[in-house]
C-alpha cells in the first residue's frame, strides 16, 4: 500500500479529530483531486476529479511544504493553508495533502480591531481637546475668583469711608444743634444764623440716612459677591476634577488603541 493510499484511508479520522476547523484536499501527482473534506464553516465547492490550481502544485515540484493564501476574490473568503507533498519510499512524489482554514474569523477580528483602534483614536483626540478646554476653563475661573476676591476687598474698604462720613454727619448735627442754641440766645440778631444752623442739621440727618442706605446696599452687594465667589470656587474645583477625569479617559482610550493594535497583530499571525 502506498503512502497516498494510507493517507486517503486515515484522512477522515484526522479531519474529524482536528480541534481547529479546516478543510482537507488530497490530490494525485497530476494535481487531480481524489478527496475533499470541507470545513465546518467553509466549503470551497471543490470536488473529486477537479484539477488543482495555483501554487499548491509547487509542493510536488519542489518537494517542500508550500504555504498558500487564497484571496477572497476566489471563494468569497480568504483561505490559508499548507500543501505537503506525499513522497513514496521510492522517492517519487505520488500526490499532496492540503490542509486549509478559513480566514473569515481572523479577518473579522482584524476589521473589528481596526475599527476599535480608529474609534479609540477619535475619542482620544476628543478627550484631549476636552481636557485642554477644562484646564483653560479652570484657569479662567481661578482668574475670575481672584478678581471677585479683590472686589470684596474693595467693598470692605468702603466701611472705613462710610464710618468717616457718618462721623462727619454726627458732628455736623451736633454743631448745628449748638449753633441753634447760640442763635436763640442772640435773639433777633441770631435769627438768620438759626436758619443756617437748621439747614446744617437737616443736611447732617440726610447724610446719616444716606450713609445707612449705602451701607445696606453695600452689604447686599457683599453678600451677593460672596455667593458668586463660592459658586466660582466650586465650579473651579469641578472643572479641575473634570480635566483630571478627561485626561484619565484619554489615557484609557490610548490603552484601548494599543490593545486594538495588539489584536490586529494576533489576527495577522492566525
Amino acid at each position: 500500500m502506498t503512502k497516498l493510499e494510507m493517507i486517503r484511508i486515515v484522512a477522515d479520522y484526522f479531519h474529524k479529530a482536528n480541534e481547529f476547523d479546516c478543510s482537507m484536499v488530497i490530490a494525485d501527482k497530476d494535481a487531480v483531486i481524489l478527496d475533499y473534506k470541507p470545513g465546518r464553516d467553509h466549503d470551497t465547492k471543490t470536488r473529486p476529479g477537479d484539477i488543482l490550481k495555483g501554487r499548491s502544485k509547487e509542493s510536488m515540484e519542489t518537494r517542500q511544504i508550500i504555504n498558500v493564501t487564497v484571496p477572497e476574490s476566489v471563494y468569497g473568503f480568504r483561505l490559508k493553508g499548507n500543501a505537503v507533498p506525499i513522497i513514496e519510499d521510492n522517492g517519487e512524489a505520488s500526490g499532496m495533502l492540503i490542509i486549509s482554514a478559513s480566514m473569515r474569523k481572523q479577518d473579522s477580528l482584524h476589521s473589528t480591531a481596526q475599527s476599535i483602534a480608529a474609534t479609540a483614536e477619535e475619542l482620544s483626540a476628543t478627550t484631549d481637546e476636552l481636557a485642554a478646554t477644562a484646564v483653560r476653563l479652570a484657569e479662567e475661573l481661578d482668574k475670575v475668583k481672584s478678581g471677585s476676591d479683590k472686589v470684596l476687598a474693595e467693598i470692605n474698604k468702603t466701611d472705613e469711608i462710610l464710618k468717616f462720613v457718618s462721623d462727619v454727619a454726627a458732628n455736623s448735627n451736633l454743631l448745628g444743634l449748638n449753633a441753634a442754641i447760640e442763635a436763640a440766645r442772640a435773639g433777633e440778631q441770631g435769627r438768620g444764623f438759626a436758619v443756617v444752623a437748621d439747614e446744617i442739621r437737616k443736611m447732617a440727618v440726610n447724610c446719616a440716612q444716606s450713609v445707612n442706605d449705602i451701607k445696606r446696599i453695600l452689604q447686599n452687594i457683599h453678600n451677593e459677591t460672596n455667593g458668586i465667589v463660592s459658586t466660582i470656587a466650586g465650579s473651579a474645583q469641578l472643572s479641575a476634577r473634570q480635566a483630571a477625569a478627561t485626561e484619565q479617559i484619554g489615557a484609557t482610550m490610548q490603552q484601548l488603541a494599543a490593545s486594538a493594535t495588539e489584536i490586529e497583530k494576533v489576527a495577522d499571525t492566525l
